[in-house]
């Protein structure tokens, strides 16, 4: 299923751009690497204890192929041979062909893809947890402070824009998560945003200097903003909302002040123009209180007949979107509580892009089958994506181009009849059950038991008496 997606002649282009392309044959030539480790990414979750081996994701690509009549059944590449092909392969292909494939999928019909005319894009950060070797360790660090790290292994930090709609990836980057922070890697995605789009984000990007790098792209914004921003109004629309000035840090500072004092501020504050809505959220639990939380959304939309204030809080609404992809992204694909497999860096690299494209084509996929069904892509369940994918590919589903045609039909037909139903109100605590087990943790300084031992058994005798010895 995914062949249709990422086309053979798509991968043999990456491979002549990066300079990848083998000049001599080989028994693991460099189409069918990529194809590999596009696999691994697919089948990490098939197996509840871990990420299934080298040698079993092969077999499950090439049983088929193998076993075919009167043929010769080939023996499969050693673990270590795949090692090496994927050494060879290096990780700018997967880059190259994760770039042709990143992009929107929503169509203009598209429920939830759109509001007020523009189409919905969020962008978050969320971390992957990577081998503990000392490769990986000085290239992606740890989380917390330096002598005082609060994560068992290192961390990539991934930062995403997705499309709303559809979970599509736009774009995203991904670098060390000891160095860059969620702010530096948002700038590498500037470039993917365009006139006519939407973009949501939480409470922890709102700033002067990264507001203003949006603004510049003629992409539109709707960020949640801290409580403690002074964000004095200019002007109160119709609607409630009022115009501010999101200030420089040397203005928000003197405003900051002024309102410590009690003084009250005059001046017009240098910064951007932007519109404040305020407003509560009232959760009512079954059988419990109320509880009432306070927003405050900061939005470059001025025109409030445009994008009416309660409208807009609706809206904002849709960037748990990227929760949701993320969810799919490190839960579903990659498995819950899994670590990526690869013991350097150069190989994280191209498994994460690798990750990346296999999670961009099965959103396509369900957005195709969303618009045959003229659903909203939400109802279509991810996991049933998935493994409709993993029996397509084992079953060489993409054996000719009429099979191929025939099993997405089979699959569109499949994830339509088996709908998720539509979304409730819903409530989801940021919390985790305590671990079972008492053992103690692992420090990073404690040496590790050797593993090659040997065993000397020797039976005790017991200090009986001699005279009851038989």
């Amino acid at each position: 299923m995914l062949t249709e997606e990422i086309t053979p002649e798509e991968v043999d282009e990456v491979l002549e751009l990066t300079g990848r392309f083998e000049r001599r044959r080989r028994v693991l030539p460099a189409r069918a690497v990529v194809y590999f480790v596009l696999a691994l990414c697919l089948f990490s979750s098939s197996d509840s204890a871990g990420p299934p081996g080298y040698r079993v994701v092969l077999r499950t690509l090439t049983e088929k192929l193998r076993h075919l009549p009167g043929g010769i059944v080939q023996r499969l590449p050693t673990s270590s041979a795949l090692t090496r092909a994927r050494q060879r392969l290096g990780d700018k292909p997967l880059q190259a062909l994760f770039e042709r494939r990143c992009g929107a999928r929503a169509a203009p019909a598209t429920p939830g893809a759109f509001a007020f005319g523009l189409r919905l894009v969020a962008w978050d950060g969320t971390a992957l947890d990577v081998p503990d070797t000392p490769e990986n360790a000085a290239a992606f660090g740890f989380t917390g402070r330096e002598g005082t790290n609060k994560s068992g292994n290192p961390q990539v930090r991934l930062m995403a824009l997705i499309e709303c709609g559809t979970h599509a990836l736009i774009d995203a980057a991904f670098d060390s998560i000891a160095r860059f922070s969620e702010h530096k890697l948002a700038r590498r995605l500037l470039a993917s945003l365009r006139p006519g789009m939407l973009l949501l984000a939480d409470r922890n990007f709102a700033g002067h200097e990264l507001w203003g790098l949006v603004e510049a792209t003629g992409c539109h914004l709707a960020w949640r903003i801290k409580k403690n921003l002074v964000l004095p109004a200019l002007w109160v629309l119709s609607d409630g909302s009022y115009v501010s000035v999101m200030p420089t840090p040397a203005a928000g500072q003197r405003l900051g002040d002024a309102r410590f004092h009690g003084r009250p501020s005059t001046a017009l504050p240098e910064g951007h123009l932007v519109r404040i809505i305020e407003y509560t959220v009232t959760v009512r639990p079954h059988g419990q209180p109320a509880q009432v939380e306070k927003f405050r959304l900061a939005t470059s939309v001025l025109d409030h007949r445009l994008a009416p204030a309660r409208q807009l809080a609706l809206t904002y609404h849709q960037r748990w979107e990227i929760e949701n992809g993320f969810a799919e992204l490190k839960n579903r694909l990659r498995g819950a509580g899994f670590i990526l497999r690869s013991k350097s860096p150069e190989l994280i690299c191209q498994e994460v892009y690798a990750l990346l494209t296999v999670y961009q084509a099965l959103c396509t996929l369900e957005a195709h089958a969303a618009e045959q069904g003229r659903i909203d892509p939400d109802r279509i369940s991810f996991t049933t994506t998935v493994q409709l994918a993993r029996l397509k590919v084992a079953g060489q589903a993409a054996a000719n181009p009429q099979t191929l045609l025939t099993a997405r039909r089979e699959v569109v037909w499949e994830l339509l009849s088996e709908l998720l139903p539509r979304r409730r109100d819903r409530r989801c605590q940021r919390v985790k059950k305590a671990p079972k087990n008492t053992f103690d943790v692992k420090k990073r300084d404690q040496p590790r038991p050797p593993g090659n031992v040997s065993y000397l058994l020797k039976v005790t005798r017991h200090p009986a008496s001699p005279a009851k010895t038989p």
